[in-house]
């Protein structure tokens, strides 16, 4: 996933997904929040090198960390089964969101404290 920081201001999102639209790339996911004046946006595309590079002029750092990308059925308490895997194996979610995923399941990426593991868990 990227994790982008750029200024809080009007507009700034459209311009920052513009960029990326028009180097061809797609989104596959999206989180966005303000916080102490800055926007941050975590997402997922199909080539993160060439959308950090595409948006460099209008963001403060856009950098690449790792996340864990899980399919889940999508039916309740899936995220709570998923949530409680983790839990049991004494790993933080430190960061959760949910993205697209194929007819019937929901897509879920997480930042944890061990994402190695959590992978291997779910």
């Amino acid at each position: 996933q990227m994790h982008i920081t750029m200024d809080d201001s009007v507009g700034k999102l459209a311009e920052v997904t513009g960029k990326i639209k028009d180097a061809g790339v797609n989104i596959f996911s999206l989180a966005a929040w303000t916080e102490g004046g800055k926007g941050n946006l975590m997402t997922v595309t199909d080539d993160n090198d060439k959308a950090c590079g595409a948006i460099g002029d209008l963001t403060e750092s856009c950098r690449e960390d790792e996340a864990v990308y899980v399919k889940v059925p999508h039916e309740a308490g899936s995220l709570n089964a998923a949530a409680g895997k983790l839990a049991d194996a004494g790993i933080n979610i430190q960061f959760v969101y949910a993205t697209t995923a194929e007819a019937g399941e929901a897509g879920v990426i997480l930042v944890t404290s061990d994402n190695a593991k959590a992978a291997e868990i779910l």
